[in-house]
């Protein structure tokens, strides 16, 4: 079975924890299930819903790769050849500055697979299913596929 949750980014961390586990509800059956992100910008990441330690990401994707602004507040950072839009021969018409972006979804994954038992999701206490959005707001669309034993 595959599912599609569509979801409009405003944050860093978007929790689909609920809509996945409706999903393997619906499904009712044990397996696994694949969430998975299509987008280069977005990642998928199996962590806990605390506002501190989400901080403490953000503290270090800003170390790690920091995003720079011009003047006029528009995100700019030409230290990443990526942003550096006039040497490029393949830049598609909605390009956008965001070489930071596409660094920054190097440390995590675009899927992750969860276990499921009788249609509920495996999944320690405190861990939760997050859609990371390292670009400004989207409308994004991920797949959730369901294998079974």
């Amino acid at each position: 079975m595959k599912k599609q949750i569509e979801i409009h980014t405003d944050k860093l961390f978007t929790n689909i924890t609920e809509q996945v586990q409706e999903f393997a509800t619906e499904w009712g059956e044990s397996g696994i299930v694949n969430v998975f992100s299509p987008h280069t910008t977005m990642s998928i990441w199996l962590t806990e819903d605390e506002v501190l330690h989400h901080a403490d990401v953000r503290f270090f994707l800003d170390a790690q790769a920091p995003i720079t602004k011009s003047p006029e507040g528009q995100h700019k950072n030409t230290k990443y050849m990526h942003d550096m839009i006039s040497l490029r021969s393949d830049v598609h018409h909605s390009e956008r500055i965001n070489g930071h972006s596409h660094i920054r979804s190097m440390f995590f994954n675009s899927s992750e697979t969860i276990p499921i038992q009788n249609g509920k999701l495996m999944l320690g206490e405190w861990k939760k299913i997050f859609a990371v959005e390292l670009d400004p707001i989207r409308l994004r669309k991920l797949t959730c596929t369901f294998i079974g034993e």
